[in-house]
């Protein structure tokens, strides 16, 4: 169980190990250099988080994209059991990349360190097929570089569960895509003009899905 620096220090030597092991090369900060053929590129026609894999909201995987946009008590057994739940994911179309919290008031090596644990936790569900979706999710303006080994034109998602909308003014999401130059991106939770505005101006595709409240909600009116 995930309770302390310590134990992420040790999952994270362990992926990167097992990276290792199955050829995939690392920055000299130790990010895994993702390859383009790793990411999905086409559109989901739904998106549902990891516990909701199996519920009623999904009538077939094969077009479903799971996420992990929830409490990280919930994220923390997938990065531990990853390669015990492989046969999870493979049903489905693909997964948007882990969501450990990183916010901008942690301190920044710390931030990086949970942007790295995140990254390396995708690139082991991508060397054993599953396909992903970039997570765009990282602290500071300073963590953008944390984007740095991710290739341009991939498909990336954005989630707006628990974060207060994009203020007027603020261009710090419209420098992140302009970054890493997603090919399309999928927006999840509540709706963000702002974020919206901003990928429209970049000629960026992007696609609003509901989160699975109000998929649940839906069904009952």
């Amino acid at each position: 169980m995930i309770s302390a620096l310590t134990d992420i220090l040790a999952l994270i030597d362990e992926y990167s190990r097992y990276l290792e092991e199955h050829g995939v090369r690392c920055d000299d900060q130790g990010f895994p250099l993702m390859q383009p053929e790793w990411y999905l590129n086409e559109w989901p026609d739904l998106v549902v988080t990891y516990r909701e894999r199996g519920s009623q909201l999904v009538s077939d995987p094969a077009h479903t994209v799971l996420c992990f946009y929830c409490s990280d008590d919930r994220i923390y057994p997938r990065l531990e059991q990853v390669l015990e739940e492989l046969d999870e994911y493979r049903p489905f179309m693909g997964v948007i990349g882990s969501d450990v919290t990183v916010t901008a008031d942690m301190d920044i090596e710390w931030q990086r360190l949970i942007i790295l644990l995140n990254q390396l936790f995708d690139a082991v569900l991508a060397v054993n097929g599953i396909k992903l979706v970039q997570n765009l999710r990282i602290g500071l303006p300073s963590t953008l570089v944390c984007l740095l080994n991710v290739t341009e034109g991939v498909m990336a998602a954005s989630g707006t569960l628990g974060c207060e909308p994009t203020a007027e003014g603020d261009f710090s999401y419209a420098v992140k895509v302009h970054t890493l130059m997603p090919s399309k991106v999928i927006l999840y939770g509540r709706r963000d003009p702002v974020m919206e505005s901003q990928l429209d101006a970049a000629r960026i595709p992007y696609r609003h899905y509901d989160d699975v409240h109000t998929l649940y909600r839906r069904r009952l009116t």
